[in-house]
């Protein structure tokens, strides 16, 4: 399984633009329930107004969170492909190797 870097190196800056939409967002409260909202909701409305916007923040952690674990489950599949390729191509070289030195000394067998 070859590692399609090309693909990576594209998907960087969308990944860097989401991250940081993501960033702002959680800064700010969600649209619907601004700082002037707030200040008219006497307490009981505006805790659970608050709940919400928590809510919806962890959402979004929480899809985060499995993007990412889909990107470091494909990255680990391609690091243990290209462990396995390292490992024949190792023993294809020392077999090759073996092979050229008792073709130019003969006499070793």
């Amino acid at each position: 399984m070859a590692v399609p870097w090309l693909q990576i190196v594209q998907l960087v800056p969308s990944i860097v633009e989401v991250s940081r939409d993501l960033l702002k967002s959680a800064r700010r409260m969600p649209a619907a329930t601004t700082a002037a909202e707030l200040a008219q909701l006497q307490g009981e409305d505006a805790l659970l107004a608050r709940l919400q916007a928590l809510e919806e923040n962890e959402r979004r952690q929480a899809e985060l969170i499995s993007q990412m674990a889909q990107q470091l489950d494909g990255l680990t599949r391609a690091a243990t492909a290209l462990h396995r390729r390292v490992i024949w191509l190792t023993a294809g070289l020392a077999i090759a190797l073996l092979l050229g030195l008792s073709a130019l000394f003969p006499g070793l067998r």
